[in-house]
């Protein structure tokens, strides 16, 4: 099946998930920490983490139970209850808590499930569940290890007793939500310092041990929890007199397990030296990769605060991170790293010596990363570390391929670091405080800030700002009794080797001395100069730079020596407002020039004066700034188009949107016509005519009041210029031009609605009134999950509805060569798009119902009729033009948790019948996305629910065909399907792509024709009622 996914946050084309619950995709992790604070509270995890949320949803896993606390080297008496080896054996501990424990889940379990429920429940693999017994038919809790394809058995573990059976699902039934979460009362074990013989254990050996322990009470030596929490290492100690582990040893069933001991320094030095060894033997006239050295790391200081993910874990004083504000480059090294290996043929001389970088095949995702070689284990094998994200595994040598240059220019995006301030209680941190501590650090956003720095690695406050309230990590050990109270190691060393680094380098001197600096000036004496607008407000300001190659080489130049600069002058900086200095661009991490505009809470506000856009950054991203980097003029200089004002006392968005339309990306011809405080009053030419003349024509500016009296003049060094100014709905953006050279980068200010132009799935339909029933017009009907009907009580608003059409119509006549080559990812299901009718090659708001390999079918919003064409006439449609509520309103049947996964054909046909010849509708609810509705017969056809029929007819359809069981409801189509699917109303059921124009007003030249449908009328009364509707709207509309 075709599949697009867009990022839950922006919108745009998103590859990845969230890792907790595998549903929601996102393009970045900046997007995902963006929403999170939205997502949190429906996220649900595959694989749950430890804590108590899942009560509230009704399913409980193993992690959510409390952990059997032992005592580590002591001794228990407990029964053994089941045994299937000695390396898999459940023992019952004879102790009043255990026993008690058993009387409540029992009781709780037979008062809560001995109500039948009405609905059958189908449970996931690893949860916790009330099952019933078969022997007893009595309700206990049952670990559920497996589930049939069919969903109808399930292997189940019985926690507290430890023996297993396969199980009916009709026979499983959720946990109580009140119930306590007692630890598995049975604990799972095995025998500690042996193993087998052979591979397994044989099923003599399992005979002998049943009858040395069956039923009976025995002494257990617990010597080790394994890091799941839940299976103990133990010994046992026999009537016999001697333990267990030795009476397999002695009867010739087992043998001493091979224990791995710290490695001595002796020890490593023979591991390197054979190491060494490995790689030389076959190493003659091979690539040994020497040149390819690792980057540099990332550049932080003490007090520096920043968003982080966790990438490695070991323990609280070794954990290795990310940041999150890299997220972005990170990306774009592994689509980088993914191109350049697939072209990259497999080098047969290849064979890279220990310290040198290179790429690797990570096992678990098969992608392609920065590794270093650690070691040779054997000939053929490596031993790599992942530069980026601090984790190490053995590959094999095939799996290496030569790094270029270009991929080492990124830092080291892995950054060491440990918790300051916290200690183990014990010679090492316990296992049960690495198990718990790794699953709250997993998936999770996290807030650090450098404190000090020690062995190589940062030492860190962090914080998980997610939580409510906020939980500083540290804290949370020492609480938990894992941890105690550490002095925090002052930076010293760190802080040192910048000092003494800059001082080698050569200190920049302090921004409190006189800084010198001027801006480009454009010629006043009557010449027109080719400018390029990199930013890009109103008519009445924006700004440009020169377009000669001259001034392009010299600032790409600048940007090497700036970069140069920063990188080695890392030591404090105290921003002056007012003074220039270095700032770090967030879009690509470069260095550039900057202006201090604010300052307040660790953050400045910055213009770039080379581009002229402004943005808030952190102080640790500003460096101190040079004489010698002020020598260039900056390059942006503020203008504003002479000889036109605005029609009223702002912009409209209709004229920003003309104007950034003719000067976008184009090579511009300017005049300069005055010179005043605010800047450049120019004429502007773009494509061979005048863009003021223009404005005026297309009624979107007038002609200034009077004429400027003020003359050419000599224009000095501007020494201040004001940051640039956002409108209201505008936002900041980078956006890549082809004009002049191919890595230009025009920066330009749009109003948000105009930038994120996407395919949201999310777009807001009209809710319905509640217990009011309605005949429904039909829209489009996919499947009793989805489908789109008229509001029947929204008035439309013509004037709204007519304004909204031309600026779509603009829209996408003038970005429809620009969108379409810039859109690599085709809209979901169920989205909402811009499409261009067949009939008059128009352009309309419309939703998708289904995607093909090239065609798309569409229903058109605000008409009611679909049809389907080609993916270029679909492009995505800005924010801004879905303000205004659709004509259609999306609706679902109630009763949706029982819907399955895809809906067969036969059911959907029935369903489609039964709306064709007519329903009544009530809306039940709204669930944030649809209408609940309830559907139900006329009298006169017998009445009775619609929803109750088609739950039948599927029932009977999955009895005759094995269909899956439910499931959440999906809008995806095969791209056959798609190609064949003739999506419409259903009065258009017998000729769905035969449309006419309607009639136009032919005196208004802006009014355009809309897709209405002239089809053959069926024979059913809500057909010839969705007809005249549909028929009524659209005159309505072109009167």
């Amino acid at each position: 099946a075709l599949t697009a996914h867009f990022c839950n946050y922006c919108g745009q084309k998103g590859n990845f998930r969230c890792k907790r619950c595998k549903k929601i995709p996102y393009c970045s992790v900046m997007c995902q920490a963006e929403d999170w604070k939205a997502h949190r509270h429906t996220c649900k995890p595959v694989h749950p983490e430890p804590e108590n949320d899942s009560f509230k949803c009704g399913r409980v896993y193993l992690t959510d139970l409390r952990i059997t606390k032992i005592n580590k080297g002591g001794d228990i008496q407990a029964s053994v209850v089941e045994l299937y080896s000695p390396g898999r054996f459940f023992i019952l501990a004879q102790s009043p808590e255990v026993m008690e424990a058993l009387q409540s889940i029992g009781a709780e379990l037979q008062k809560a499930c001995s109500e039948p429920s009405g609905t059958l429940y189908v449970p996931c693999v690893g949860e916790v569940c009330a099952v019933q017994f078969s022997c007893d038919m009595n309700w206990y809790r049952g670990l559920v290890q497996t589930l049939a394809a069919d969903q109808k058995v399930a292997s189940i573990l019985y926690i507290d007793f430890g023996n297993e059976e396969s199980v009916s699902v009709d026979r499983i039934k959720p946990l109580p939500a009140n119930m306590q979460p007692f630890s598995p009362c049975a604990m799972e074990c095995r025998i500690a310092g042996v193993v087998p013989v052979f591979n397994d254990w044989s099923g003599e050996c399992c005979l002998a041990v049943k009858q040395l322990l069956a039923g009976k009470t025995v002494t257990v030596k617990l010597l080790e929890t394994l890091e799941n929490g839940h299976v103990h290492v133990v010994d046992v100690l026999l009537s016999l007199g001697k333990q267990l582990s030795t009476f397999l040893i002695e009867e010739g069933y087992a043998q001493k397990e091979a224990v791995s001991a710290a490695p001595t320094e002796q020890d490593i030095c023979a591991m390197l030296n054979a190491s060494l060894e490995n790689f030389k033997c076959l190493s003659d006239g091979k690539d040994d990769n020497k040149w390819a050295q690792p980057p540099e790391p990332l550049v932080q200081s003490i007090g520096d605060q920043f968003s982080v993910v966790v990438t490695h874990f070991q323990s609280p004083n070794d954990l290795i991170v990310q940041k999150v504000e890299n997220a972005g480059a990170i990306q774009d090294l592994q689509l980088k790293l993914r191109e350049h290996c697939s072209q990259v043929a497999i080098p047969q001389n290849f064979r890279p010596a220990p310290g040198t970088v290179c790429c690797a095949l990570f096992s678990e995702d098969r992608q392609w990363y920065r590794v270093k070689v650690l070691a040779y284990p054997s000939e053929e094998r490596v031993c790599v570390g992942y530069l980026d994200f601090g984790n190490s595994e053995e590959v094999d040598l095939n799996q290496l391929r030569p790094i270029s240059t270009a991929l080492l220019a990124l830092p080291v995006q892995a950054m060491p670091c440990g918790l300051a301030g916290v200690q183990p209680v014990e010679e090492s941190w316990l296992k049960d405080c690495l198990l718990a501590l790794q699953c709250h650090l997993s998936n999770r956003i996290l807030h650090i800030k450098i404190l000090g720095a020690h062995e190589g690695k940062f030492l860190v406050a962090m914080t998980d700002e997610a939580s409510d309230p906020w939980v500083n990590i540290a804290e949370l050990l020492i609480s938990a009794g894992y941890a105690s109270p550490s002095p925090v190691t002052v930076g010293a060393p760190l802080q040192a080797e910048e000092t003494t680094a800059a001082a080698e380098q050569g200190a920049s001197p302090p921004v409190s001395q006189h800084l010198l600096w001027s801006v480009a000036k454009l010629p006043s004496d009557g010449q027109r100069v080719a400018l390029l607008a990199t930013v890009v407000e109103s008519p009445g300001k924006f700004y440009c730079r020169l377009t000669s190659s001259t001034e392009h080489q010299k600032l790409t130049e600048l940007k090497a020596q700036l970069k140069q600069h920063c990188d080695v002058n890392t030591s404090p900086f105290v921003p002056t407002l007012g003074e220039p200095c270095c700032a770090v661009f967030p879009g690509d991490g470069a260095w550039c020039r900057a202006m201090i505009k604010v300052l307040s809470d660790g953050k400045a506000t910055v213009n770039f004066v080379d581009y002229g856009y402004s943005v808030t950054v952190e102080i640790s991203h500003l460096r101190p700034i040079t004489p010698e980097l002020l020598t260039l003029p900056f390059q942006a200089v503020c203008c504003w188009l002479a000889g036109v004002e605005p029609l009223g006392s702002e912009w409209s968005s209709k004229a920003l949107l003309w104007f950034q339309t003719l000067v976008d990306g184009e090579q511009l011809s300017a005049h300069v016509l005055t010179i005043t405080e605010q800047g450049y009053g120019v004429e502007l030419e773009s494509r061979g005519m005048n863009v003021a003349a223009s404005l005026i024509s297309e009624h979107l500016a007038k002609a200034s009041g009077e004429t400027s009296k003020e003359s050419p003049a000599k224009v000095g060094s501007i020494t201040n210029q004001e940051g640039v100014k956002q409108n209201e709905d505008g936002v900041q953006t980078s956006i890549q031009t082809e004009t002049g050279s191919k890595d230009r980068t025009c920066f330009k200010i749009l109003p948000s609605w105009f930038l994120v132009a996407s395919f949201p799935v999310d777009w807001k339909t009209v809710e319905l009134p509640l217990n009011e029933t309605f005949q429904p017009f039909i829209a489009a009907a996919i499947s009793p999950s989805l489908f789109y009907l008229f509001d029947p009580t929204q008035e439309v608003d013509q004037p709204k509805l007519q304004e909204v059409m031309m600026e779509l119509s603009a829209f996408c006549s003038n970005n429809q060569n620009t969108l379409s080559a810039a859109v690599n990812t085709k809209p979901a299901p169920g989205a909402a798009c811009c499409a261009q009718f067949s009939a008059d090659h128009n352009w309309y708001r419309a939703v998708v119902l289904g995607v093909g390999e090239n065609k798309v079918s569409v229903l058109y919003a605000d008409y009611g009729n679909s049809e389907i064409v080609p993916f270029s006439r679909v492009l995505p449609i800005p924010a801004h033009l879905l303000q205004l509520p659709f004509q259609i309103v999306r609706c679902t049947l109630t009763g949706k948790e029982h819907f399955p996964a895809a809906w067969p054909e036969e059911v959907q046909q029935v369903f489609r019948a039964e709306l064709a010849n007519g329903v009544l509708a009530t809306a039940q609810s709204f669930d944030g996305s649809a209408n609940l509705l309830s559907l139900t017969l006329p009298a006169e056809r017998g009445g009775g629910h619609l929803n109750a029929t088609i739950l039948d007819t599927l029932h009977a359809h999955s009895k005759s065909n094995s269909f899956p069981g439910a499931g959440s409801c999906t809008s995806e189509i095969s791209a056959a399907a798609a190609d064949r699917l003739q999506p419409k109303s259903l009065s258009d059921s017998q000729n769905p792509l035969e449309h006419q124009t309607g009639p136009v007003d032919a005196t208004v030249s802006t009014k355009t024709s809309e897709p209405t449908s002239r089809s053959s009328s069926t024979a059913s009364v809500g057909g010839e009622l969705m007809k005249i509707f549909s028929l009524w709207r659209g005159l309505l509309l072109l009167n």
